[in-house]
């Protein structure tokens, strides 16, 4: 039964949030001057093709319903691991290959709070949720390869730009994805201001 409370909470949260954002949402349309639809940085359906960008409050709604999804199941996760969350994540987890000897515990929250909140994604997008160890997904061996580039990156190049803070400047997950599942197009964000936080 306490499995389910999160999930309701995250239920009822996200009626709650679709209904401002239905009730918020702009009441003029604008027109696209040019022949050809926008591409968001999602694209169309699977991920593919055109597709009109979101409004400012679908985005939110998006994104917070993801968060939604993204806690319950981390806070569902770490309830599992209860009294195991110091030990390395490859003791706790299977199949992990990535942040090796970090405490299962902090990789929950880097999931979460790190991959999930700079993709603007929930925890299934990369992973078949329940069923967390399988390679069923694309977007996971994806995620890996992007960590990897990510380290090299910081490593080789962003370690010794000369810069007067107390360390190296970093890259990570948000500075291309910016809230988005697909990195940014080089025209830029879509439109409208992203949500607090992210």
């Amino acid at each position: 039964m306490s499995d389910r409370v999160p999930a309701a909470i995250a239920v009822a949260s996200s009626v709650v949030i679709l209904a401002y954002a239905c009730a918020t949402a702009p009441t003029t349309t604008t027109t696209n001057p040019s022949p050809q639809p926008v591409a968001s940085a999602q694209g169309g359906p699977g991920g593919q093709g055109p597709r009109v960008p979101l409004t400012d409050s679908a985005r939110r709604v998006r994104d917070s319903v993801n968060a939604a999804r993204r806690d319950s199941a981390a806070a569902m996760i770490l309830r599992s691991i209860a009294g195991h969350e110091n030990e390395p994540a490859e003791s706790v987890f299977k199949n992990i290959k990535i942040l090796k000897g970090v405490p299962a515990g902090r990789l929950v929250n880097i999931m979460n709070l790190g991959f999930g909140r700079s993709l603007g994604v929930s925890c299934g997008f990369c992973h078949v949720p329940g069923k967390w160890d399988l390679d069923d997904k694309e977007e996971k061996n994806t995620a890996r390869l992007m960590f990897a580039m990510v380290q090299t990156i910081n490593r080789d190049y962003m370690s010794k730009l000369p810069n007067d803070r107390s360390g190296p400047p970093v890259v990570n997950c948000f500075t291309c994805h910016r809230g988005n599942p697909r990195p940014m197009s080089q025209e830029g964000p879509p439109p409208g201001p992203r949500p607090a936080g992210e």
